[in-house]
């Protein structure tokens, strides 16, 4: 019975503190913050679309005014003004636009599929030398990718994938295998229990069946965190692509931004218009996906 009443005792004395005034204080607070926060870190993306949809007139004479923000008119036929003038000024953007989407759906299949079998295979199968593969890996997690760019130029060059034919294939290759990610996914199925897989051995199944059928439903966290990082690497990608890349023809868009953002003479209602081609994609992803990226690099394997 005194058990019962401490009990009830500490439980209130905790509701209590939890509607403290000073609770309800710092809660406020820490909303008030991350909201200014929000406004900061959103406020140059807003301005970045809203500027899209005015002319170049209308952008400077708005500049020093809170108009900065809000569309130039009301009228929505007259929003996208900027973005006929991107399409007809420019014979390949939205080529560019559909080189980036086929680039990155390309990569991203292939790095799910190389990088979860060699992390499968280290988390699961032994073999000589496979601790020191993994400490390698690891190692090579810390290495700036810009110093591995023109080692893979070269290389490319000498097996003959910087031809006009297949000079994509050379651009996508390098791209498909990734430290951090093999390490991804060998650190989740260390936390996926074996008797998993030892009860589909059991039932006569191989370890590739094992793979597709078992092990890759209950991973689909990992593989859509892998996924998102992916895309956005891929999608972002510049210094590789630029220089793999001289014709507009075959460019990316973030590659081809360099060609709208010094065309002569330069319009920045078109400027912002490809600026935000190529921001929105990674920003509806990142709103629509960001669970699984917890979720993932958590590394809790299953529930």
């Amino acid at each position: 019975m005194e058990n019962t009443l401490l009990t009830a005792e500490t439980a209130e004395k905790k509701r209590k503190k939890a509607i403290s005034p000073l609770h309800v204080v710092l809660k406020t607070l820490a909303v008030l913050f991350l909201a200014v926060l929000c406004v900061l870190f959103l406020f140059p993306v807003w301005w970045m679309v809203i500027s899209s949809f005015k002319t170049e007139d209308m952008i400077y004479a708005q500049m020093d005014s809170w108009q900065t923000f809000l569309p130039g008119t009301w009228n929505v036929a007259d929003w996208f003004v900027s973005y006929q003038k991107l399409f007809s000024s420019f014979e390949y953007f939205g080529q560019s636009i559909l080189n980036s989407i086929v680039y990155c759906s390309v990569t991203i299949a292939a790095v799910l599929l190389v990088n979860s079998f060699a992390g499968y295979a280290l988390a699961r199968l032994e073999f000589p030398g496979s601790r020191t593969l993994t400490t390698v890996i690891i190692l090579l997690i810390i290495v700036p990718v810009e110093t591995s760019i023109v080692p893979q130029y070269v290389i490319l060059s000498k097996l003959g994938l910087l031809s006009t034919d297949l000079r994509v294939v050379g651009y996508l290759l390098p791209g498909f295998v990734s430290a951090f990610y093999i390490f991804m996914f060998r650190q989740f199925y260390l936390g996926m229990p074996k008797e998993l897989e030892e009860a589909a051995e059991i039932d006569g199944a191989n370890k590739l069946v094992t793979y597709f059928a078992i092990i890759m439903p209950l991973a689909k966290a990992i593989f859509a965190t892998v996924a998102i990082f992916t895309f956005m690497g891929a999608w972002n990608e510049y210094v590789f692509a630029q220089l793999m890349f001289p014709n507009p023809k075959n460019q990316p868009l973030q590659v081809f931004l360099q060609l709208v953002n010094t065309y002569n003479p330069k319009d920045l209602a078109v400027v912002m218009a490809a600026l935000t081609f190529s921001t929105i994609p990674i920003a509806i992803v990142y709103i629509f996906c960001q669970r699984y990226i917890v979720e993932g690099v958590s590394f809790s394997g299953l529930k």
